[in-house]
């Protein structure tokens, strides 16, 4: 995907794009104070140390730096992800940093969660709150964007990746409650949760 990015929208003087893990423990220098605003979308629920990646976004801003966060808070594949990875059958090729994704996933109160962590970070939180919203679509393409990052299959063999999918798939479509067929296509309507903050570096 980077590669991609790099050959299609690289601009030497404006834009450029590097692979960094935000959760690291050990900020590359060439990062700290050098942004002026700090974007993410649809990546920190795939954080198992949310803490660690919003310090390492609050060093990377600049004095009165701002960040804009996208997160999703709640989702039926969450729940599905959790019970198939503590599973007999696949947990041995789970990895560790698989087992605490989605840190806000049923939290009774994931808007103040995150906006006392931004808070106790350094962050002046001008804006958070907690959104329902759905999505709609082909299930199966909504799977295969699900897969298509799933550290679990690493070290999967072929015949166990089949039956997880399989079982991913199965469980998922037990929990959408909203479902249509047109033409001979099934389409679901799903519900979830995403969290939206605006921060400041004091």
């Amino acid at each position: 995907m980077i590669e991609y990015a790099k050959k299609t929208f690289n601009d030497e003087k404006r834009l450029q794009f590097e692979v960094l893990d935000i959760q690291t423990k050990s900020l590359p220098e060439k990062y700290i104070c050098e942004f002026d605003h700090v974007f993410s979308s649809h990546t920190l629920q795939w954080c198992n140390n949310i803490r660690q990646a919003l310090t390492n976004i609050y060093e990377m801003l600049r004095y009165n730096g701002t960040t804009l966060l996208y997160i999703i808070a709640s989702h039926n594949v969450y729940d599905v992800l959790n019970t198939l990875i503590h599973d007999i059958r696949f947990a041995q090729y789970a990895p560790d940093n698989m087992k605490t994704i989605a840190p806000f996933q049923n939290r009774s109160n994931a808007r103040n969660e995150l906006t006392e962590l931004l808070q106790s970070i350094g962050f002046k939180v001008h804006h958070c709150s907690l959104r329902e919203a759905t999505s709609s679509g082909k299930p199966e393409i909504f799977l295969k964007s699900i897969t298509s990052i799933l550290t679990i299959f690493d070290n999967m063999p072929e015949s166990v990746i089949k039956e997880f999918k399989n079982s991913l798939a199965s469980e998922y479509f037990k929990r959408i409650t909203y479902k249509l067929t047109c033409e001979n296509q099934e389409f679901t309507l799903d519900t979830y949760t995403f969290l939206v903050a605006y921060a400041q570096k004091m």
